[in-house]
């Protein structure tokens, strides 16, 4: 018996970029903020002439609805079974 388990999202989404969106490296998801009904994801890089402080590179609002999806993508495409998709510090979401 073969389990197939559902893709997120269901469908391809057809995307453009209007203008030239940069990447950003992030190597650590700092923190959850809460914004009204929305969530800023907070990304950090180590800084280089002080590793025990963290420089912010990217800020991600979205829709608090969006996190059980977000999270269902994320689970999905682990590069190992069983690996954690997230490793998140106890207070990672602020009030």
């Amino acid at each position: 018996m073969t389990i197939e388990r559902p893709t997120f999202p269901p469908r391809e989404i057809e995307t453009y970029e209007a203008y030239a969106t940069p990447d950003a490296f992030c190597e650590v998801l700092a923190r959850i903020e809460r914004i009204g009904s929305c969530r800023r994801l907070v990304f950090v890089v180590s800084d280089r002439d002080n590793p025990a402080q963290h420089a912010i590179v990217a800020k991600l609002v979205i829709p608090a609805e969006m996190m059980a999806d977000l999270a269902q993508m994320i689970a999905a495409d682990r590069p190992e079974p069983g690996a954690a998709f997230a490793r998140l510090p106890i207070n990672a979401v602020a009030n």
